[in-house]
């Protein structure tokens, strides 16, 4: 069976070969070039030895009968004496490139692209020198899960959890098999499947787990041999799928709710189709649905559903408020979801107030399917909404408060109102009655297909996990490139990072925001891990502006809500373009918070003031301007 499918392979490589002669005649092609050096176990040196005698090679993966891959070599270079490779005519597209020497670890690049944009790609690649590795050798197999039968080509990445070194890369063999020197250190370990196009279908972590979070981290010591490192994979991962989801909405208090919109939404962490609208249906006369996705791809393997009908709470499966809370689905071959049940709560006409507005794009085109998410700023309670067709929603159930205000959607940069990254720079949407044109315009994400991943867990410092947290990427000039918000294990994902430097930040009510610098060289390994462990907000300020136009007077205002616990507002206005402190202190005259130190323009803001790390008692907060004074009495009761 192995020769067959080996044979098979090279009848394919070479049809292949045949179509790429004869489609590069009839387009432009691209011309990759670089070097290969022998680096450091710990860093990349450029000034080390170029290594001759390299092979570089681009590959393109085809199927070959119904569950193996066929691994078709489209362009290969061998380096010269000075470490030097050139490839020319390479039709532009996505690819996975590999670099190989005798004595030095392989390299493999999962997604390796060559655009339309460039006549010349050039990269340089680090290979490890396998004599001067120390650490241990990890080896494994994978195969299908009740054949036990290899599948070879699966390429296999060690992630280092600490990041004092680069990951290694192997591949298995034509029996899935797998053997690689790896540092001492921890290390997550990623099974990656490529399919015709290299266009991802399958990834998981060992010990056989979709998330990183809940990955099992495998520590290598020098000297040491680890074996059982294996991966099992769904009987017909290489195959699409049809998906059916079906089940009933009923009201808490058992009412049929025919009518009620369904919806199915792609979520899976290394697609960029994750957080997208993919199928719609409507519950029958006896509150049934039923809705069948055909011909699945396997990387559209992870699935979450959400109901929704005016009168009640918008709910996704299994009883959550939010999509990122969702209990997630996975199909991995025909499956048929039944008895995905809803049981909708009615709105409660006791908090009366709603906030409403739209949600468009840079042509003010209405998004259709963004999600909107308020958080009480005193409490942090959640309550969300789903923009429709024409990129218009409304939040029901709303008490009076101060809220922050997340929009996110598919392909889009997400913010906090009002065009922040963070929620601290937001501005406070208060209710004291409804209020409507809370709009927002979200610019388009650009299109990532490059190799670089990032991902990992964001937990409070005793260590829960932070799910909802809004992880946003930035390029070296600022510029918003990728985002993700995580999941209910606290995970993110976020993968088709170029080459080069970027500025991670993590971002959720109650926490102070964090940020990290993140690199990533192709040649360090395809994901880099970074997790965040963020501080509770003890004494947070957030300036609101709250009124277009100036104030006529400078005002300090009764915070809201008094008592509080742990959170208040303190709003203030000024006339006048002035200097401003605003401190707290505690009965005895002792401060015990600065919330405002700074030069301000004129006019109206309000302050988050979160007293976690306070005991209850009473306490003064005082503002003091250029030509204004104003202290006021408040109560944390706990």
């Amino acid at each position: 069976m192995k020769k067959l499918a080996q044979l098979f392979a090279t009848v394919i490589f070479v049809c292949s070969l045949f179509t790429v002669n004869s489609y590069s005649q009839m387009m432009n092609t691209v011309t990759v070039t670089g070097n290969v050096y022998a680096a450091s176990e710990l860093s990349n040196d450029t000034t080390s030895t170029p290594i001759a005698n390299a092979v570089v090679s681009l590959h393109s993966f085809v199927m070959v009968g119904k569950f193996m891959p066929g691994d078709s070599i489209l362009y290969q270079a061998t380096t010269d004496s000075e470490g030097k490779f050139k490839i020319s005519g390479v039709i532009p597209g996505q690819y996975m490139l590999m670099a190989s020497a005798t004595g030095y670890e392989t390299l493999a690049l999962r997604t390796f692209e060559v655009g339309t944009k460039k006549d010349t790609v050039s990269i340089n690649l680090f290979l490890r020198d396998s004599a001067v590795i120390k650490g241990g050798i990890v080896s494994g197999k994978v195969k299908f899960d009740s054949s036990g039968r290899g599948f070879s080509r699966a390429i296999i990445e060690f992630i280092n959890a600490s990041q004092n070194h680069a990951n290694i890369f192997t591949t298995t063999d034509w029996d899935g098999d797998f053997s690689a020197k790896v540092p001492a250190g921890q290390y997550y370990i990623s099974c990656t499947i490529i399919t015709m196009g290299n266009m991802l279908f399958f990834q998981e972590y060992y010990d056989n787990v979709t998330s990183i979070a809940d990955a099992k981290i495998v520590t290598v010591a020098d000297g040491q041999t680890i074996t059982g490192i294996n991966f099992d994979l769904p009987d017909h991962v290489s195959e699409k799928h049809n998906v059916t989801f079906s089940g009933n909405v009923q009201s808490s208090t058992g009412t049929i709710l025919p009518g009620t919109i369904i919806k199915i939404w792609a979520s899976n962490e290394h697609d960029r189709d994750d957080q997208k609208l993919i199928a719609l249906t409507k519950t029958d006369t006896l509150g049934d649905y039923s809705v069948t996705l055909d011909s699945i791809a396997q990387s559209k393997n992870t699935f979450v559903v959400s109901a929704h009908k005016d009168g009640y709470k918008l709910q996704f499966y299994n009883g959550q408020s939010t999509f990122y809370q969702a209990n997630k689905l996975f199909a991995f071959n025909d499956t048929s979801f039944t008895g995905v049940n809803f049981s909708l709560v009615p709105n409660d006409t006791t908090a009366k107030f709603t906030l409403s507005g739209t949600v468009t794009d840079t042509a003010n085109a209405g998004i259709n399917g963004a999600f909107v998410v308020l958080f009480d700023s005193t409490n942090g309670h959640i309550h969300s909404s789903i923009t429709d067709s024409t990129g218009s929603y409304i939040v029901n159930n709303l008490a009076a408060g101060s809220y922050f205000v997340l929009f996110y959607a598919h392909g889009y940069v997400p913010q906090f109102y009002l065009n922040a990254d963070k929620w601290e720079n937001a501005t406070l949407v208060h209710l004291t009655a409804s209020v409507t044109g809370i709009n927002v315009t979200l610019k388009s994400l650009d299109s990532l297909t490059a190799g670089g991943e990032i991902a990992g867990t964001i937990h409070s410092k005793d260590g829960h996990s932070l799910p909802g947290t809004l992880i946003s990427v930035k390029n070296s000039v600022g510029v918003t490139v990728a985002s993700s918000i995580t999941d209910d294990s606290g995970s993110y994902s976020i993968s088709g990072l170029v080459q080069g430097s970027y500025t991670v930040t993590a971002s959720v009510t109650q926490y102070t925001s964090q940020q990290q610098s993140v690199t990533y060289d192709p040649s360090f390994g395809t994901t880099s891990i970074n997790n965040f462990s963020l501080s509770t907000a003890s004494v947070t300020g957030v300036t609101s502006q709250t009124s277009i136009s100036a104030p006529t007077k400078f005002a300090l205002e009764n915070n809201y809500p008094n008592p509080f616990n742990p959170s208040t507002i303190i709003s203030f206005t000024l006339p006048l373009n002035s200097r401003v402190h605003l401190e707290v202190y505690n009965i005895l005259g002792q401060k015990v918070a600065e919330l405002l130190n700074k030069q301000m323009d004129a006019g109206s803001y309000s302050i988050n003031f979160n007293a976690v790390h306070l005991s209850s008692g009473v306490y003064l907060y005082r503002l003091q301007t250029d030509h204004f004074t104003a202290t006021k009495k408040m109560i944390l009761a706990k």
